[in-house]
């Protein structure tokens, strides 16, 4: 209400401080939220409900939420999959957390004018996301804890102070419960490419407490 200015015009002055006051909110419920999807993960109270999931609108619509910051970056997104690629039984809140983090990383750590390619397909009896892009890469000598909880690579804390180190740890914990896989490939300053795999067969049902929550790009 008050950056709309429902409450009357602020001055510049005003406006910079009520949009930091807003953004340090944000990142306060973001860490909030990874930290309750970490406890849930971690005690195996979390819920699997698969569906038959469209990767294809989970895609888009991820993309859809980080239009600003792709347009403000001027980013080259390629979006690859085929026209008939199936639906499979995923559970499409856990599908989406795993898609925006690994596009959210893209996006983050790609400067300016550069580009990010992702790419959905089937190999044997394996579900594959590709997300590729062409940004800072990953120091090697720090490649190796890249996946433990609150690890941040030297780089990525100078380009984004404000990253949790709990994203890829949570979508590794997400996988290693429903059967999938994570990996990557990086040098620094020349880019990255993470790989998912799940089973063709889907994600088996859990039964849980909670849900994990999808934390909002902002």
């Amino acid at each position: 209400m008050l950056i709309d200015g429902d409450a009357g015009g602020l001055n510049e002055k005003q406006r910079r401080y009520i949009n930091e006051v807003a953004r340090g909110s944000h990142r306060m419920v973001d860490l909030v939220n990874s930290l309750l999807n970490v406890s849930r993960l971690e005690l195996g109270t979390f819920i699997v409900e698969p569906e038959k999931v469209d990767l294809k609108k989970i895609v888009r619509s991820v993309l859809d939420e980080f239009k600003v910051k792709i347009d403000e970056k001027k980013l080259k997104i390629t979006f690859v999959i085929s026209k008939s690629f199936p639906k499979y039984l995923l559970d499409p809140k856990l599908t989406r957390i795993i898609v925006q983090n690994l596009v959210s990383n893209s996006i983050k750590y790609t400067s300016n004018g550069g580009w990010v390619k992702i790419a959905v397909g089937q190999v044997k009896d394996k579900i594959l996301i590709s997300v590729l892009d062409d940004g800072c890469g990953i120091p090697a000598g720090q490649q190796s804890n890249i996946f433990n909880k609150l690890f941040r690579a030297d780089n990525a804390r100078v380009l984004d102070p404000d990253g949790t180190g709990l994203g890829l740890y949570i979508v590794k914990t997400i996988l290693a419960n429903v059967g999938g896989e994570i990996w990557f490939k990086s040098r620094e300053k020349k880019g990255t490419n993470f790989f998912v795999t799940l089973p063709c067969y889907g994600m088996r049902s859990k039964k849980g407490r909670r849900e994990l929550e999808v934390v909002l790009p902002h």
